[in-house]
Parts: C-alpha cells; sequence; structure tokens
C-alpha cells in the first residue's frame, strides 16, 4: 500500500497517457477505411434502370479524403479554401470538367498556402459521389437543369497526368493568370507546352 501511494503521480501520468493514446486511436479510426474496388462497386455502381445512388458513399469519401484539410462544415483552414463557392464554379463554361481534373491531379495555386493532393486513387464512383456530396452541401445549390456526377463523367476525364499548375490555368476565370503566375516548365521540357 505504502508503494502505491508513494507512486501515485506516475500511475496517474501512466493512466493519462494510456487514456489520450486510446482516444487519439479512436479519433483517427473514421479516417481509415479499408476497402477493395470490387466491394465498393457492388455496394454503390447504379444498376443500369436505376438512379446513381451516391449520397451515403459521398458523405463517407468526404470524411475519409477531404474533412482533414477542408473541414467538417467545408469551410476550409487558412491554407486550404471553403468549399462554399464550388457551385458557381461548376456552373461556370469549363467548370465541370475543371472540379474533375482538379481531383485527378490535384491544384498548386498562389491563392493557398498549400497544395491539394490529386484524388485519382479513388475509384470512379467514390469520386463521383465525394463531387455530389460537395455540391449539394456545405451551402452550394447546383443551378437548376444540370445533371449531377456519375462515374462514366470521371471516367472519360481520366488521361494522361496534368500537373497541378496546368489544373489551375484550367480554373473557370482565369485566376492563374490573374495573379501574375504560370505554371512552371513540365520536366523535359524547356519551354512551356502546347
Amino acid at each position: 500500500m505504502r508503494h502505491l501511494v508513494a507512486n501515485v503521480a506516475t500511475y496517474t501520468i501512466a493512466a493519462l497517457l494510456i487514456l489520450g493514446s486510446a482516444l487519439f486511436a479512436w479519433m483517427r479510426t473514421a479516417q481509415l477505411v479499408l476497402t477493395d474496388e470490387h466491394a465498393a462497386l457492388a455496394r454503390y455502381e447504379p444498376a443500369p434502370a436505376h438512379e446513381f445512388e451516391w449520397r451515403e458513399l459521398g458523405e463517407h469519401a468526404y470524411v475519409r479524403n477531404c474533412q482533414n484539410c477542408h473541414g467538417q462544415e467545408g469551410k476550409g483552414w487558412d491554407q486550404y479554401p471553403g468549399l462554399t463557392d464550388t457551385a458557381r464554379l461548376f456552373a461556370a463554361p469549363g467548370g465541370r470538367e475543371y472540379l474533375v481534373e482538379l481531383h485527378l491531379h490535384g491544384l498548386t495555386s498562389p491563392r493557398w498556402g498549400a497544395p491539394m493532393p490529386d484524388m485519382a486513387h479513388l475509384q470512379d464512383v467514390e469520386l463521383a459521389a465525394v463531387l455530389n456530396h460537395v455540391l449539394t452541401h456545405f451551402g452550394n445549390t447546383p443551378p437548376s437543369g444540370t445533371r449531377l456526377y456519375v462515374p462514366e463523367d470521371i471516367a472519360a476525364l481520366r488521361g494522361p497526368k496534368r500537373s497541378p499548375w496546368e489544373v489551375n490555368e484550367l480554373r473557370p476565370g482565369g485566376d492563374a493568370r490573374a495573379a501574375g503566375r504560370s505554371a512552371p516548365p513540365r520536366q523535359g521540357q524547356g519551354a512551356r507546352g502546347p
């Protein structure tokens, strides 16, 4: 008993460290979800005669892949943009394709301090679902008469790899040129490519 009383502080610190570790592990479990392509497709790929059911998958894909930077409410952090203007980008000429390119190839822009990593590891069905989730949440309302993304839209734009600077130049409104910055040349090119 005397040994227990003499080391109360040590046992308290050890218990707090164990509790803190368990709490940290519990908080991070929402970020790690292992799945394979067949499981995702079997669960979420639409049947030919049915509408694409993306809501549940889009919400989960946002939590796993986007929430760390853009936040639970899509407001972003100091280095990352908020997602409240996504519907305007979607409605702009070339905006529908820009949003897919942005996710497939990433983005480096003078507008934000941190680059966005590419999300090409996501399956077409997951990427379509998360884009639809963003377009219908965080104060966004897609323009009436427009069609949300389906997996075929994503598959059609997968192709040659673009640099994150090239994606920035595709932004509707020409922000890359307005900011006075241009993409650095691709490796192996002395001047800017076509």
